[in-house]
């Protein structure tokens, strides 16, 4: 994410109406996750056993932040699947059996489990597979977060690129923005809300400077214009996001008033 890009959010933030509610709080407790659109593409008459496996599928996915929906296409040459959001493919598969696992994972349900206890936000660490860059990014991601007052509130997530079981969500962090994909180097996505992920920072851009801007960002009170403007995107997850704790931000703000923007 750029730098410049959290500094004018976060003045924004202290400039504009805003209500006392911070940035994390606030997009936990009211903002639902944007869905995703799953299709199912087919040229003739669906086949009993694939209807059986749609309608499965439409069950696994009912409390998940994705619609389901199988369409005709003339084009079409083998039955496919594929997976948008807000109209940008973001994935194909080319059967049931590589849906598995689509709406949960178990580093899904990690985060979404400390979002929940009232944590400020989980810090993804996607590595990239070169040792000596995942390890100096990871070491001065460590010691930022270490040295940062809300260093008790911010989890920390290591995640390998070409893990299998979590691929469905290594592919959605690599669609964040456009060009991931064909970067490979670590990047470290802030997740907040109901498992919004911003845009992340990449290789040399990993430093304190900006994962203290991120922090910044993440206990600003919000404000109409960051409402408005959010970056990221919501990540696929099957969650109930009802009931979640109070958030321990406020705890740490209420005994160290200097902290307030």
């Amino acid at each position: 994410m750029q730098s410049n890009y959290l500094k004018i959010l976060i003045i924004a933030a202290v400039l504009s109406l805003s209500c006392t509610t911070k940035v994390s709080e606030w997009f936990l407790l009211n903002a639902a996750p944007d869905n995703y659109l799953l299709v199912y593409y087919h040229r003739d008459a669906i086949p009993e056993t694939v209807a059986l496996q749609n309608k499965e599928l439409e069950t696994r996915l009912k409390t998940a932040n994705v619609q389901f929906r199988p369409m005709l296409k003339k084009e079409v040459e083998k039955p496919y699947y594929a997976l948008f959001y807000k109209n940008r493919l973001f994935s194909e598969y080319t059967d049931f059996n590589s849906l598995r696992g689509i709406e949960f994972s178990p580093v899904r349900a990690k985060i979404a489990s400390e979002l929940m206890s009232g944590k400020l936000c989980v810090m993804l660490y996607l590595k990239s597979g070169n040792r000596e860059k995942d390890e100096s990014g990871l070491q001065t991601l460590k010691k930022t977060v270490t040295a940062s007052p809300f260093a008790n509130i911010i989890s920390i997530v290591e995640l390998d690129r070409n893990s299998v079981e979590e691929s469905h969500l290594v592919s959605m962090l690599l669609q964040v923005e456009s060009d991931l994909k064909s970067i490979h180097e670590p990047m470290l996505f802030g997740i907040f809300g109901r498992f919004r992920a911003l845009e992340p920072l990449l290789a040399k851009g990993i430093s304190e400077e900006n994962i203290n801007l991120l922090i910044g960002f993440l206990t600003a009170d919000c404000s109409c214009l960051i409402k408005d403007n959010l970056p990221g995107i919501s990540i696929l997850y099957k969650a109930d996001w009802e009931n979640p704790r109070p958030a321990m931000v406020n705890e740490i703000l209420d005994d160290n008033p200097y902290l307030i923007h």
